[in-house]
């Protein structure tokens, strides 16, 4: 089967709009207009099956991960997972953007122990770190969106389902006890949202998570190469339950406003907040719209490619917050000391993304969670090094900007 432009995006100068994306997989799109073609289960794709090991794995170091993954992911998943938006300037600027920050340690502090917990909308944490929301992990694993909520709820920490899923949302919901964020590419169909959003809280989910920069899909480079390369069949989880409501999850909201925001929060009640922010003057928008937290992203590189990284962002954000919610910031995060500067500029967690689907690829829920311990056991030493006896001792204080970091 090769690529066509319902499975993908970008032939000739065309590009394909409502798309159903998540940081950092894509999910096939149908363009504006047209029905999406009727999707089978995951089951293979050229180059071999689906990976569907469930076994722990050794880490060395989480940069690692990207090769060893390639070895077992069949090339469509990899290409998604790995790619970026145009040139990938944004994908290799939020790797960059860390290392014009140098950490300021506090040494002689008398503290023998560190503890890393850590809160967020009334949820408690291993650390301060969460699995951001992806989708199509149908084309990473055999187990669709299992091993990475069942991992990271081994990790004690948060999961963000993605209505980009190939699971149903209230599947994931009880494919773990842990605790669950919603994350939304809002349907252009009113009733079609308003029912999936009433799920997602008759599931347990704690917040729902907007995501507001994925309404058009961007030049994803590498997938266009794959021309001639098989593609998955990928199911779609979160199809219309109630008789009456029709719609489809690829066929997303073009003309995103602030209203969809507010209803999004009048249809469940629960906290809400923005992904996809960028300005502080955003951020303080959000938050007069009545979001309960701000999520910073670029969505990992993958759509407006030359826009600022989360991290470069960060500052002025929290300058102009003042500490009146939390912030999530995602994007180029591979270090406990990538965390560390992360909080120290104004972050309240740190969602992490293709690190833990190429857990996922390599050892199911098990490979999942050695990601997410190996890079908690890496932010507990940061934090010991550094003096930081809890997570809410990291301050500005300790960091430092430098110009001309190494990348």
């Amino acid at each position: 089967m090769t690529l066509n432009r319902r499975d993908l995006f970008v032939t000739g100068s065309g590009i394909a709009a409502a798309l159903a994306v998540s940081d950092p997989v894509l999910a096939q799109s149908a363009w504006p207009g047209e029905a999406a073609a009727p999707q089978a289960p995951t089951t293979a794709a050229a180059g071999g099956a689906l990976p569907n090991s469930e076994k722990r794995i050794g880490i060395v170091t989480l940069r690692d991960l990207e090769a060893e993954a390639q070895k077992v992911m069949v090339p469509y998943g990899f290409a998604f997972v790995a790619g970026g938006a145009g040139d990938e300037w944004t994908m290799r600027e939020n790797l960059a953007a860390f290392n014009r920050w140098v950490i300021s340690p506090n040494y002689l502090a008398g503290h023998g122990a560190a503890d890393t917990t850590a809160t967020i909308l009334g949820t408690k944490l291993s650390y301060p770190v969460i699995t951001a929301p992806m989708g199509n992990q149908g084309s990473v694993h055999a187990q669709m969106e299992a091993p990475v909520v069942k991992g990271t709820a081994m990790a004690d920490t948060l999961f963000t389902e993605s209505s980009a899923s190939q699971m149903t949302l209230e599947e994931v919901a009880v494919a773990s006890d842990g605790p669950k964020w919603f994350q939304i590419y809002l349907p252009d169909s009113r009733p079609f949202a308003a029912e999936m959003l009433h799920r997602a809280k008759a599931s347990g989910y704690k917040a729902i998570v907007l995501t507001v920069d994925a309404f058009l899909t961007s030049n994803r480079e590498r997938s266009v190469r794959l021309q001639g390369v098989a593609v998955p069949k990928l199911s779609r989880g979160n199809v219309p339950k109630t008789p009456g409501v029709s719609g489809d999850p690829m066929m997303v909201k073009g003309n995103l406003d602030w209203t969809d925001v507010e209803f999004c929060r009048e249809e469940t009640g629960l906290p809400v907040m923005v992904k996809g922010i960028l300005s502080p003057a955003q951020a303080l928008e959000s938050v007069r719209r009545g979001c309960s937290a701000v999520w910073l992203s670029n969505h990992g590189g993958r759509q407006l490619d030359n826009t600022p990284s989360a991290i470069t962002m960060l500052p002025r954000v929290a300058a102009a917050l003042k500490g009146r919610v939390p912030i999530i910031v995602d994007g180029g995060v591979f270090r406990g000391q990538d965390v560390f500067r992360a909080l120290a500029l104004g972050a309240s967690v740190v969602a992490l993304g293709r690190p833990i689907l190429y857990g996922s690829a390599l050892g199911g829920a098990q490979g999942v969670h050695a990601v997410l311990q190996h890079l908690r056991n890496e932010f507990l030493m940061t934090m010991r090094l550094a003096g930081t006896p809890d997570v809410k001792s990291i301050t500005r204080d300790h960091v430092l900007r430098v110009e001309g970091g190494a990348a």
